[in-house]
């Protein structure tokens, strides 16, 4: 009995000591299994990449710079961190087990390293850093410039719109953005004006990535991670979640010789581009579709409503001259800035003989009476409310070349002013005689009296009559004698009474006039003239009561407010 007894404790030990050695043969053994296609799909994650560089003074950073370029430390460089734009990307990651033969995560993944090769760069840039810094001031400079420009076409925008047009608001947010954009920058160029010979700069790559855990409903979750300092190879990373966890339901792995071409086939990535354009917005049917943002690194910006990949509807955009546009778009081509026309804005009329002389008749105007009653039918207007609209100002040609004047001019000036009508009086420009003996007989049949609007000059010449007088340049010669001589009578500089056609066409060539005058355009489109002016004539056949015929209705671009600005300005003094 006690020889079987010893025997069957012999066999219970060996069978023990089997099972163990078993259990630590296929303990070891597992690490070097190949993997099941349901547990390499477990196994991968999905993780953001984001990258920048950061100018450090002296081993602390002082600026975050998005991009390198072949020449350039920046295309955007910032002084805060958080207004940088990261260069970002999505990549593949692999759950791994810290060690090969316990299964014990901690929240650990393979990742690539899309910049592994970065580092030669960066010290080629730093053997250069002190020309690369010079370089920068330069950019930001111009840069600076470029935003001034943009600001002060913003303003421009808002200053003759208000709160009740289309696109304001968005276009008021835009507005303190740009001024937030310029006080960075301008702080950013204060940082590297101030960098002395004595400091080291230094050019450093700033990485980070981020897993992405999405749930049964499509809700995302994401979690932080770090480099694992002692665990890179190089050209990938071993990162950690912050929180020390790995996704629910997923795989680690336990990384050996086995397992390496997996995971370097799981998270290699193509080469890493660079995307200079962003669109954030609607997609439908993998197009631009409904409202959007795009803007790319040229300076190109574009907030408003896109259809079939095309702006179309409402928008505003600012180009890489700085220009602002915001009105109606159709197939991706701009068609301009469709006013709302309303009782707030500032209307006025301009009349000649035309307005007195009909067919063989004549008619007196009734000035009690004068008030816009119909904006014309040319073109299709966006009215809001009944038209009946008080007269503000009043534009009453007098002379035309050197021999010509209005008869009526004297009498409705007078009468007009007598019922509280601002008035002033414009000149049609003839290509058959001078400058000077033109603005002579204007200047000799016209009154000046204090708080009259500026005079005008009227130009509408063929292409045909500007040939006759000598070309282009001929004819600016010439107007600039008349603009100089009346400007010294009248004391304030004249407005130009000019066609859309005409500014396309031949203002382009003296950009010191389209600079320094006010412009009146006649337009008689939906759309609002895609220029500065002071006045828009917007349609040729209204109706005013008190005045027989049709009349030419014109609006002023900005409301009281600018309106009284433009007459304490411009107005005779």
């Amino acid at each position: 009995m006690r020889k079987n007894r010893s025997y069957r404790q012999r066999y219970i030990v060996i069978g023990i000591t089997a099972t163990i050695l078993l259990l630590l043969l296929v303990f070891f053994i597992m690490p070097f299994l190949p993997l099941s296609e349901k547990q390499q799909q477990k196994c991968l994650a999905e993780v953001e990449y984001d990258r920048c560089y950061t100018l450090n003074i002296d081993g602390k950073p002082r600026l975050y710079i998005n991009e390198l370029g072949l020449g350039d430390v920046q295309t955007t460089v910032t002084a805060s961190i958080d207004s940088v734009r990261w260069v970002h990307t999505t990549l593949k990651g692999v759950w791994i087990n810290k060690y090969l033969f316990l299964p014990i995560n901690s929240g650990r993944l393979i990742v690539a390293n899309p910049d592994y090769q970065m580092d030669d760069s960066l010290a080629l840039y730093n053997q250069h850093i002190d020309t690369l810094i010079k370089r920068n001031i330069g950019m930001l400079e111009a840069s600076l410039k470029h935003l001034k420009k943009v600001e002060r076409n913003v303003n421009y925008y808002l200053d003759v719109n208000n709160v009740t047009d289309v696109g304001y608001n968005s276009i008021a947010t835009i507005a303190s953005k740009i001024v937030e954009t310029r006080q960075q920058r301008e702080l950013t160029l204060s940082i590297l004006k101030s960098i002395t010979p004595q400091q080291k700069a230094e050019l450093r790559i700033m990485q980070r990535y981020t897993l992405i855990e999405r749930d049964r409903l499509g809700n995302i979750r994401r979690t932080a991670c770090r480099i694992l300092e002692n665990e890179v190879p190089q050209d990938y990373y071993t990162i950690k979640t912050v929180d020390r966890h790995k996704s629910e339901g997923a795989h680690a792995i336990y990384h050996n010789i086995m397992t390496t071409d997996f995971v370097r086939d799981a998270i290699r990535t193509a080469p890493f581009q660079v995307s200079h354009q962003v669109y954030d917005g609607e997609m439908a049917g993998g197009k631009r579709e409904g409202h959007g943002i795009y803007y790319d690194d040229n300076g190109n910006f574009y907030d408003g409503f896109w259809k079939d990949d095309k702006r179309e509807g409402f928008g505003f955009a600012i180009d890489s001259l700085g220009r602002l546009r915001a009105g109606e778009w159709k197939a991706d081509v701009y068609q301009g800035e469709r006013m709302v026309y309303k009782a707030d804005r500032i209307y006025g009329i301009d009349i000649s003989r035309y307005q007195h002389d009909i067919g063989k008749k004549k008619y007196p105007i009734n000035w009690q009476k004068v008030r816009i009653s119909h904006l014309g039918t040319i073109s299709n207007k966006k009215i809001r409310g009944v038209v009946d609209y008080p007269v503000s100002f009043c534009y009453i040609k007098s002379t035309e070349g050197k021999t010509i004047k209005n008869n009526y001019y004297r009498s409705d000036y007078a009468n007009a002013k007598k019922v509280g009508i601002r008035c002033g009086a414009y000149h049609f420009y003839s290509t058959k005689s001078s400058g000077s003996e033109q603005a002579r007989w204007f200047l000799q049949n016209t009154r000046f009296e204090k708080g009259d609007l500026p005079p005008v000059l009227d130009i509408e010449p063929s292409g045909y009559q500007i040939r006759l007088m000598g070309g282009v340049e001929a004819m600016w010669k010439e107007i600039r004698v008349w603009l100089n001589a009346v400007e010294k009578v009248a004391g304030v500089k004249p407005l130009l009474y000019v066609s859309q056609n005409f500014v396309n066409k031949y203002m382009e060539d003296v950009p010191h006039i389209k600079r320094n005058y006010k412009v009146w355009i006649a337009r008689y489109g939906e759309y609002k003239p895609d220029l500065r002016l002071a006045i828009w004539q917007l349609c040729p056949d209204g109706q005013v009561s008190g005045i027989r015929g049709k009349v030419d209705i014109n609006v002023f671009n900005g409301y009281n407010d600018q309106y009284e600005d433009f007459l304490e300005e411009n107005c005779i003094k």
